[in-house]
């Protein structure tokens, strides 16, 4: 009876999966990536925590490498999709992740089962990644997913083809607001019902631009702290140009979907 429950234990060690073209290509559990070669203990500045931290890590770059192959990286413009189990999903690009300083950690070095991290009452694990470089943050393209159960190969407008602004010339204020969008909000929010899922769906059933008017909108997004105790971060740094091109999204999408 030990033996069965000790075995049942291990079976459900949670695994990280690797996906690509569809399919599942490899999986690893902390065990197999502590048994890495190349695993250590890292100690960095980490950026929820708000002090130093110690993991124990394998490189993301040769991780990545060991899921998909020796030419993963070949399409610098491709993307890598993290995905969380809240459903929360943080892209990057393939060329950001080919950079020194990116780890997954597998296990928190000084506190057993992950410290809780600080106001969120959340820990990063099963799986966390976190950047050694002191500008490696989420804002210049090195995102810090964590809780990570799946990391997928793809780009945004294969998996989120309902998001896309079809019909958008390249330099409208359509095709401005869907960069930043695609940048930095479809982690957390969906346009017709794909994209995130931690925050609202922007375009289903009303388009969001019908029921809330683009002045509340505009200062909503600039500063959501402003309004209410919200997970959604404030963009300090979006200049009115670019919250004007995020409501042309918002009424083209709404536009093409019929969701007036």
């Amino acid at each position: 009876m030990i033996l069965a429950l000790a075995a049942g234990a291990r079976a459900e060690a949670p695994a990280l999966i690797f996906c690509a073209g569809g399919k599942e290509v490899f999986r690893a559990t902390a065990a197999e990536l502590r048994a890495r070669p190349d695993a250590r203990v890292v100690d960095v500045a980490d950026y929820f925590y708000g002090r130093r931290k110690r993991y124990r890590a394998v490189p993301l770059r040769g991780l990545l490498t060991t899921a998909f192959g020796a030419s993963w990286a070949e399409d610098t413009l491709g993307e890598v999709f993290f995905e969380a189990l809240d459903g929360y999903r943080s892209h990057a690009k393939t060329g950001d992740l080919m950079a020194d300083g990116g780890w997954l950690a597998y296990d928190d070095e000084e506190v057993p089962g992950w410290a809780e991290i600080p106001k969120e009452r959340t820990r990063p694990g099963p799986f966390y990644v976190f950047w050694t470089g002191a500008e490696q943050r989420p804002r210049n393209g090195f995102p810090w997913p964590r809780q990570i159960v799946s990391i997928k190969k793809g780009m945004v407008e294969d998996e989120f083809p309902k998001a896309v602004p079809r019909g958008a010339a390249p330099d409208s204020a359509a095709a401005r607001g869907w960069k930043i969008f695609r940048a930095d909000c479809i982690s957390c929010h969906a346009m017709s019902s794909q994209g995130g899922t931690v925050g609202p769906d922007l375009n289903e059933p009303r388009g969001v631009t019908r029921y809330l008017s683009k002045k509340y909108l505009k200062a909503y997004i600039k500063k959501a702290s402003a309004f209410r105790h919200t997970k959604m971060p404030d963009f300090d740094e979006l200049t009115p140009r670019d919250l004007d091109g995020l409501m042309s999204y918002f009424d083209h999408i709404s536009g093409l979907t019929g969701t007036q």
